[in-house]
């Protein structure tokens, strides 16, 4: 069941004409369509999007255009502002949706009113990760060690106001725990910080990052931040396992400008369903540590409105700024 505030958007979009009989959406597409990724070539929405782009069977291709800048906001903004006819879409994010729009109050887009969620292309798991001279086998034991130790474990995060931060600041108030924030520029100084012993711990991505590191012994991983096991990974338990509720996956979706017809995104939603049920898109997504997780349009909607909501409330009570 719908909540208060999706139930408004999608009794809005209802009222636009969303799904209301349409020829257009019947011989939707009819001409290419443009994928927009906020960020620069090569990271992680780029590949699925340009992973779905090449083999989307729509009868139209699909062309994927980089349009880099503020954090996602310059490609988002553009995508807001365009026409609702399914031929401008463009790739969504855990951050850009609902964890930056509460440290950017100038953002010239709102992230719940100005789009429709379609579908979401991959799940990436994030794992609390420590360097292994740490005298920490388990969470509990990590816990233990920083009650003995107050104020003398860190815990690295690529940015002030970043997921990773907020991870940190979540097992921080979870366990009743005294640990030290150190913001870094990216993952990778985060993670060499990490494996000089500079700090002890971090939240990341780490079935990408540092899957060679785990191998090799110089980390440890402890627990996944995510309501299920990671697939990479099942050996290792869920934070929520161990009597932590911190659930925080990076998630990729595809979006369109709010008012978009209900029978394109349906359309849309379903395309993206079967690309990622093909085996190569699979082996793709794990190459990349990520996983699949089918979602309606309408269920994403009311997810993405639920995790805005969470992460405003964390903030708001830890009093994260963003630098």
């Amino acid at each position: 069941m719908l909540g208060p505030v999706a139930a408004l958007l999608v009794v809005g979009t209802i009222a636009s004409g969303a799904v209301a009989p349409d020829a257009a959406a019947q011989d939707y597409p009819d001409k290419p369509i443009r994928i927009v990724v906020p960020f620069t070539p090569g990271g992680s929405s780029d590949i699925l999007a340009r992973t779905f782009a090449q083999r989307a069977a729509l009868g139209q291709p699909i062309l994927v255009e980089n349009v880099p800048g503020a954090t996602g906001a310059i490609g988002l903004t553009r995508v807001a502002k365009s026409a609702p006819d399914g031929y401008t879409l463009a790739m969504g994010a855990s951050a850009t949706f609902v964890i930056s729009p509460h440290f950017n109050f100038k953002l010239s887009y709102d992230p719940i009113r100005d789009f429709v969620p379609i579908a979401i292309l991959a799940v990436t798991p994030n794992a609390l990760v420590v360097n292994a001279n740490l005298p920490a086998n388990s969470v509990g034991e990590l816990v233990a060690l920083a009650k003995a130790n107050p104020g003398k474990l860190n815990f690295a995060s690529i940015g002030t106001g970043t997921g990773h931060q907020l991870m940190g600041e979540m097992l921080r108030r979870s366990a009743g725990i005294d640990i030290v924030h150190v913001p870094y520029k990216g993952s990778p100084q985060a993670l060499t910080a990490l494996l000089a012993g500079e700090v002890q711990l971090f939240f990341f991505p780490a079935f990408v990052d540092a899957l060679s590191h785990l191998q090799s012994g110089r980390l440890r991983a402890l627990g996944v931040a995510d309501s299920r096991r990671s697939q990479a990974a099942p050996e290792i338990p869920t934070l929520p396992e161990l009597g932590h509720q911190i659930v925080s996956p990076a998630w990729h979706a595809l979006v369109a400008p709010a008012g978009t017809r209900n029978a394109i995104v349906q359309r849309l939603a379903a395309e993206v369903q079967r690309v990622n049920s093909l085996e190569e898109v699979k082996q793709i997504l794990a190459k990349q540590g990520s996983e699949t997780r089918s979602m309606a349009p309408e269920a994403l909607l009311e997810y993405i409105v639920s995790e805005h909501a969470r992460y405003g409330r964390l903030i708001r009570d830890i009093g994260v700024k963003a630098e």
